[in-house]
């Protein structure tokens, strides 16, 4: 298991925030866990095979999300930057945030 406290800030407070991660997530996984605005578990098929849970603690008018992956099965989990970046590249498509 790996995590990052903190991993990366949405410019967002947790409710938006939330939303846009669960859009993401319809694009590289799967939900498995919500309980909004402040935890996510998603099983991850993009950068590769993976557990991840989402931590989003407000801060300043903008959210903090902390990263933990795990692996699924037997194989090993993606580097955790690379499942960071993964999320911070599809937080920065257009049409994420309304």
């Amino acid at each position: 298991m790996q995590q990052d406290v903190p991993s990366f800030v949405i410019d967002e407070l947790p409710v938006a925030a939330f939303e846009a991660l669960l859009i993401v997530t319809s694009w590289i996984g799967e939900v498995l866990v919500d309980d909004p605005p402040y935890v996510l578990e998603v099983h991850l098929h993009e950068p590769g095979e993976c557990w991840c849970r989402l931590d989003l603690v407000p801060d300043a008018g903008a959210s903090t999300v902390s990263l933990t992956v795990a692996a699924v099965g037997d194989d090993p989990a993606p580097l955790l930057d690379d499942v960071r970046d993964t999320w911070v590249h599809h937080l920065n498509q257009p049409g994420v945030f309304g």
